[in-house]
């Protein structure tokens, strides 16, 4: 089963960088600080097959996923499904992998999309870049050849996101239900306008939006009740109760500013095959503008959700992540009360 939700992108602490030089090059820049992974790309787009070759530093619980496509940028058909390189410590990488599905031709320019995240969860990347090369011929593979993990077609063209999990809601069923984002680039920090879509849960707010695609907030009228909300699971009931015990949250607006309303905490429910606790905060009727939302947590002592390790001394000591949300004036010209900010 993949893990959309583990609980935050690890943007903060585990923040990476790799820049791409030219078509067939790429540098890996290190984090400044913190536990790092870092990627360097060398692909060579042959006519019926890619050569791709990967070096760099990968902590413990993160590999290297990549997709081959017919066009520059990470576009046209998808010429591989997503695949799964793992990949750990210090790391030299190369697979050559057949086209499905299509060619590329001399000339032509194809491309690999190369993202880092957890190793039993592609869609929490927390780096993701694509990678050019003109069809000028092939190459053999420039390090130890291995072998990755076909994770299936993620659609015919790159426009199609890798992962449409749900993202549960606290009032039961699902956030944006029906909603399927066209990628991970329609996430937009800073001000909405009105070609996003109209939500079928519109007003209810995931703190942590700006990270996942599904959870787009959409267009939200000022007669819409606005909820901001944020989650966490784990195997056991055991081990959300962990979580609630040592969990320090921080979570406001404009940055650093906490919601002066109350937090309400539900009670710990099983939904699938893990426990669950949610948080959320009713801020009413919110007077047109933009909002962004902060949300960090860190941990008093570790704790272990049965999947990873939280808290001081472990790799994940505090997430962090952020929602940004716009609300529009009411199509009806009708003037609500507001209640916030």
């Amino acid at each position: 089963m993949m893990r959309l939700l583990r609980h935050a992108t690890l943007g903060l602490l585990l923040v990476l960088s790799s820049i791409v030089v030219s078509a067939q090059v790429a540098t890996a820049v290190p984090a400044s600080s913190g536990p790092t992974s870092n990627v360097a790309i060398f692909y060579v787009a042959c006519e019926k097959q890619g050569v791709v070759n990967f070096t760099g530093q990968m902590q413990a619980g993160y590999d290297v996923y990549y997709q081959l496509f017919s066009g520059a940028g990470g576009s046209g058909t998808a010429l591989s499904g997503v695949r799964r390189a793992a990949v750990s410590g210090a790391y030299a990488f190369s697979e050559v992998v057949t086209y499905t599905g299509g060619t590329v031709a001399a000339g032509a320019v194809g491309s690999v999309s190369v993202s880092i995240a957890r190793e039993t969860d592609p869609s929490r990347s927390i780096y993701s870049t694509t990678v050019n090369d003109l069809q000028d011929g092939c190459a053999s593979p420039q390090n130890p050849v291995g072998a990755s993990t076909d994770l299936g077609a993620a659609g015919t063209t790159a426009t199609t996101p890798v992962n449409t999990t749900p993202i549960l809601s606290p009032f039961g069923g699902e956030l944006n239900p029906g909603y399927v984002p066209v990628s991970p680039d329609t996430v937009v920090i800073g001000a909405r306008d009105f070609s996003d879509p109209r939500q079928k849960t519109p007003g209810l707010i995931f703190a942590e939006c700006n990270d996942y695609p599904i959870a787009n907030p959409g267009l939200i009228y000022d007669t819409d009740r606005v909820v901001v909300f944020w989650s966490w699971f784990a195997k056991t009931p055991e081990q959300v109760q962990q979580h609630i015990d040592n969990a320090i949250y921080e979570v406001g607006y404009f940055g650093s500013n906490p919601f002066l309303r109350p937090v309400v905490r539900t009670p710990i429910q099983q939904r699938g095959r893990n426990w669950w606790v949610f948080y959320y905060v009713d801020l009413g009727f919110v007077r047109p503008g933009t909002y962004p939302v902060a949300y960090g947590v860190r941990w008093e002592n570790p704790i272990t959700d049965g999947y990873d390790d939280y808290g001081p001394g472990t790799a994940n000591e505090r997430i962090d992540s952020n929602c940004d949300f716009t609300v529009e004036p009411n199509p009806s010209g009708i003037t609500p009360s507001y209640t916030f900010p």
